[in-house]
Formats: structure tokens, C-alpha cells, sequence
């Protein structure tokens, strides 16, 4: 229904600026097309004029400009909405993958050597967080024992992303800070 709504509200308005174009079109013709004055472009001219005159054809026009303005930023509005929420519900899906995929990798004599073709995804995930103001671990992460951390973090934040829950993520985010501040570095 709001598409026929919206089709209605434009198609009103593009008739409501044809006695502005048609005016003004009529003239343009007259002084570049034709040499001689042309009987059936003045009287269309005349009828557009006398129609653009009329008491209720400003209102009309500037009542309508004013729907299609609003209807159309509405629409801008309701699709970065849509974008946004797209985009968070892909960063919590890439979240949980690195997580599942760090699992598996866990083992503490390998870590953070037997991630590194992950690194680049990591890093890329981390980065996409921060636009959203998300809180996320430094270069610190990779000099932990394991990867466990990271994995309970990528979890739980991105269960939260991809449910939409941005305010939640970022909180749950900011709750992992105490737990990496305090985590001892592997020994060197």
C-alpha cells in the first residue's frame, strides 16, 4: 500500500508542476523553435497560465512539495535503518564464525602462531566494530596463552549483533575489559 501511497503523492505533484513547465517551456519554444507565433502552443500556454493562477494552485504545490519531501526522507531514513541493521547482523554472524573458528585453536603451545592466516579477518571484524562504537581488544589479545578469550568474547558480542542488540553488544563488550586487563601474558 505505500508504494501505490507514494506513486499517488508523485504522480499529484509532477501534475501540479506541469503549468510551472509548461509556462515556461512555451516561451523557450517560442523564442528558439518557432519563427512565427504558434496558435496552439499560446493557447496551451494561456490554459497553464490561468491554472497557475488560480487561488489554491500555490498552496496545493508547496502543501504537495512538502508530502513528497517528507515521503522521501522517510524512505532515506527507513532504508540506512535497514542497511544498518544488515550490516550489524553481518558483523555478529562474522563474530561467531571467528569464533567457531578459533576453537579449534585454542591449544596454548600454538596460540597465537596457529591463527595467523586469521589474523587478517580478526583484525578486519575488530575495525568494523569500532564504526559502530563497539569496544574491542588491542594487539594485547595475541599475547594470552589461548585464544579462549577472544573466542568467549566473538561469542557472546556477536550473539548479541546478530540478534540487533547494539546497545547490549556494546555493554557485554565493555564487560570484557576487566577480564583482559587482568589475564596474564603468556611467558615469553
Amino acid at each position: 500500500m505505500f508504494k501505490w501511497l507514494k506513486a499517488l503523492l508523485f504522480g499529484i505533484w509532477g501534475l501540479l508542476l506541469i503549468p510551472l513547465v509548461g509556462t515556461t517551456l512555451e516561451r523557450w519554444l517560442a523564442a528558439n523553435v518557432f519563427t512565427e507565433p504558434n496558435a496552439l502552443a499560446a493557447a496551451i500556454s494561456d490554459h497553464l497560465v490561468a491554472v497557475g493562477e488560480q487561488p489554491w494552485f500555490k498552496f496545493a504545490l508547496v502543501f504537495m512539495t512538502g508530502l513528497v519531501i517528507g515521503v522521501s526522507l522517510e524512505m532515506s531514513v527507513r532504508r540506512a535503518g535497514e542497511r544498518r541493521a544488515f550490516e550489524l547482523r553481518s558483523l555478529g554472524y562474522r563474530f561467531r564464525s571467528l569464533s567457531d573458528g578459533l576453537k579449534t585453536r585454542t591449544a596454548p603451545p600454538g596460540w597465537p602462531d596457529n591463527a595467523r592466516d586469521l589474523r587478517p579477518a580478526i583484525m578486519s571484524v575488530l575495525i568494523a566494530a569500532r564504526k559502530f562504537e563497539v569496544w574491542v581488544p588491542g594487539e594485547r589479545v595475541y599475547e594470552l596463552p589461548d585464544a579462549s578469550f577472544l573466542c568467549e568474547y566473538f561469542s557472546s558480542v556477536g550473539r548479541l549483533l546478530e540478534n540487533g542488540n547494539l546497545d547490549e553488544a556494546r555493554g557485554e563488550a565493555l564487560s570484557w575489559r576487566p577480564f583482559l586487563d587482568r589475564a596474564k601474558a603468556k611467558p615469553s
